[in-house]
């Protein structure tokens, strides 16, 4: 069997093709002694319909000589006064009639004799009856002797089937027989069998043949049971092998579906199977480590972070120790990346990570998202022992860094939050960022304490401010251009929200739309950029540049609104706008919130003819299975995959994944022409960045359009 296990899935099939063949003659003996049997079937109906004629023709002959003999009776003595020296009544004569027909009854069976009224006048298995009218006789819903009556009445007799009760077994069955006039009288005569008298002849005929056909096929039934039970063996394994290798591969998926990245087939096996579980459990790794894993630094996302932390969290439970939690945050990072790229950003975060490391316990659990370094482990000690620990790690950090000669100081904070009793994940890493909030310049860390809730007045008066700019329609749009790779021709731009009351306070959009998400006010600002954008794109459109489309980004709130499909048909048709021209942007995060919901929106708005692209693609929850499962078109690489030259191959891996899956691939911010030739040469579609432009006012990137 281990052979078998051994052979590739080609030879595999040819011997199951082999083992199908012989399988097929067997299926060809069956079908012959099918057909056999069918004729077989076909004989046993021709012998009762014969038997059943002969019977017929037995109880005609016997029944039209008893009526004969009777008939002479009936007529000798109703004319044989002078014999007897007076007349016969009429009752006498019956009389006589019934006992000749009693004392001369036929070997297993009997004649009856009923008068045109239905009165019995002899019945033998039954004398109580002699003398009844039976014309009430009914079985199964058939009125007999009203039906024997009009046959005698019609026809003077004739040949009869009917229900009745078989006295030997005193069950009903169908009785056949002929009945007579007996002429000269008003009385009648008949006989007849029950149908299994003549059954039995049957069966014997038909045992007979099929004895015969038995003895015939034995033989050869006992030479293709061998080869069955050898075919099936070998069937029965292969199939197991097969079956038992597709419900781990099956098992497998759903276990990935799940999230249990972690899993891996089991490689061992030499043929196809073996080749497709190492390739299955290289995929996972390399979706793991996107799922998982921070592109930059490799650290594990913070997705990773909260699955570790859950777990964390319900093992120490009672414990005595506690599990404290860190989140790191430089405030000047984005002023390094306008003024130096993002690039050499991500080179301080590199070497940013390496001094955190060297700092960390052992058996810290660290995690990346954004700016944001997030890490905690379990210990008993002190809360001012822990703080003292945190300041050696920002001393460390805090030690300058060199951009092009030049030494950077960063600015850094940390949250502290310490679990407490049936704490969940994810109250634990809000606590940590909130304790962020009451940092100040002299102290660069914070425990979190219940005296923070309510204490964000700062937040609350950002909060008043994003308020009443939404009420004063303060917001403008800013549009940067997507440009075609390899003519470089611009096909598009991208709508970005700006305020510059908020950006003479130093306050970046993506402050003040995390700000609105968490409010809900995103609802009512997200609905003006659609409209606005629209707006725009209608009077570009006007001045002859048709082909140009808008793209959008969609906040997660805005997408889950359950009349959002509506909504945009309702903006586009105020517009005059093409569905076509329109582009959404949802993050990876809005479509597996609910899958199914997605799924029907997506659906909604590919039936609209918008086009849906998912933004940041490889930052988030990258799901392999979501790109089929979407109504998608486009996938838009996240400018930290761009810039970075060690994650080229992942560029290169989502560009061929989004060409195979039919999907066109942006990639964003693009800033050297060293990585615009990178993109042209792996065949991506569109890119967008400050290489070319970075957002515009309206008027200013106009200029770049052909009409």
């Amino acid at each position: 069997m281990n052979l078998i296990k051994n052979l590739s899935i080609k030879n595999k099939i040819l011997l199951g093709i082999g083992v199908s063949f012989i399988i097929a003659m067997i299926f060809l003996l069956a079908i012959v002694i099918y057909q056999f049997n069918y004729l077989s079937a076909e004989n046993q109906s021709l012998v009762e319909k014969e038997l059943l004629e002969r019977e017929y023709d037995k109880y005609e002959t016997l029944v039209k000589s008893r009526a004969e003999i009777l008939s002479e009776i009936y007529n000798f003595y109703s004319t044989g006064k002078n014999i007897i020296g007076r007349n016969v009544t009429e009752s006498e004569l019956r009389n006589l009639i019934a006992d000749f027909n009693k004392n001369s009854d036929l070997v297993n069976n009997y004649y009856y004799i009923y008068d045109l009224e239905g009165t019995t006048i002899s019945l033998p298995p039954n004398p109580g009856l002699e003398g009844h009218n039976r014309m009430d006789l009914e079985i199964q819903d058939r009125k007999l002797m009203v039906e024997i009556i009009n046959i005698v009445k019609n026809n003077d007799g004739g040949r009869i089937s009917y229900p009745y009760i078989n006295p030997n077994t005193d069950e009903i069955e169908t009785k056949y027989g002929y009945i007579q006039r007996i002429e000269g009288t008003d009385m009648f005569i008949g006989a007849g069998g029950y149908q299994s008298s003549y059954y039995s002849i049957v069966d014997q005929l038909i045992n007979k043949i099929f004895n015969i056909r038995n003895k015939t096929i034995y033989l050869l039934l006992i030479t293709f049971l061998i080869i069955i039970s050898i075919i099936f063996l070998i069937i029965f394994d292969i199939s197991k092998y097969i079956n038992s290798n597709f419900k781990k591969i099956l098992a497998a998926f759903k276990r990935v579906e799940k999230g249990q990245l972690q899993f891996k087939l089991d490689t061992s096996s030499k043929d196809e199977f073996g080749s497709l579980a190492s390739g299955f459990n290289k995929m996972i790794s390399r979706i793991e480590k996107l799922t998982y894993n921070d592109p930059l630094t490799g650290l594990p996302n913070l997705c990773f972070l909260e699955n570790h932390l859950s777990e964390s969290l319900n093992k120490i439970r009672n414990k005595s120790e506690n599990i404290y939690l860190f989140t790191l945050i430089t405030d000047n990072l984005n002023l390094i990346n306008s003024n130096y790229g993002y690039q050499k950003g991500n080179e301080i975060l590199e070497e940013l990570f390496q001094r955190l490391n060297k700092n960390l316990f052992k058996k810290t659990t660290i995690a990346r998202k954004n700016d944001e370094f997030i890490f905690y482990f379990k210990s008993n000690k002190t809360q001012a022992e822990i703080k003292e620990y945190a300041r050696k790690i920002l001393n460390s950090l805090s030690k300058p860094y060199e951009i092009q000669g030049n030494l950077i100081y960063l600015n850094f904070e940390l949250g502290i939050a310490v679990n407490k009793e049936q704490e969940s994940c994810s109250e634990l890493i809000r606590k940590s960022r909130l304790a962020l909030h009451f940092v100040d310049t002299k102290n660069k860390i914070k425990f979190f304490n219940n005296s923070m809730l309510g204490q964000l007045s700062g937040k609350l008066n950002l909060e008043s401010k994003l308020r009443k700019a939404i009420s004063n329609k303060e917001f403008k749009l800013h549009y940067q251009p997507q440009l075609e790779c390899k003519t470089n021709k611009v096909v598009g731009v991208e709508a970005l929200i700006r305020c510059q009351k908020f950006r003479e306070c130093g306050i970046s959009p993506e402050e003040f739309i995390s700000l609105a998400e968490e409010t809900g006010m995103i609802l009512e600002l997200g609905e003006w950029i659609i409209d606005a954008a629209l707006k725009q794109l209608k009077i570009w459109h006007n001045k002859g540049y048709n082909n140009l489309l808008i793209s959008i980004n969609i906040a997660p709130q805005q997408f889950q609104q359950d009349d959002f499909a509506l909504k945009i048909e309702q903006l586009l048709q105020k517009h005059q706008i093409e569905a076509k021209y329109l582009e959404l942007e949802i993050t990876e995060r809005t479509v597996i919130k609910d899958v199914n919901y997605t799924v029907e929106v997506l659906n909604e708005l590919k039936k609209l003819g918008v086009l849906v692209s998912i933004d940041d693609f490889g930052t988030g929850y990258s799901s392999l299975e979501y790109l089929n499962r979407f109504a998608l078109d486009k996938l838009k690489i996240d400018k930290s995959f761009v810039h970075n030259n060690n994650n080229l191959k992942i560029v290169k891996t989502i560009i061929v994944m989004g060409k195979n899956l039919g999907l066109e691939v942006v990639a964003e911010g693009v800033e050297t022409q060293q990585e615009l030739e990178f993109l042209i040469n792996n065949n991506c579609n569109y890119y967008q960045g400050y290489y070319f432009s970075k957002p515009k006012k309206a008027v200013e990137v106009e200029k770049y359009f052909e009409k």
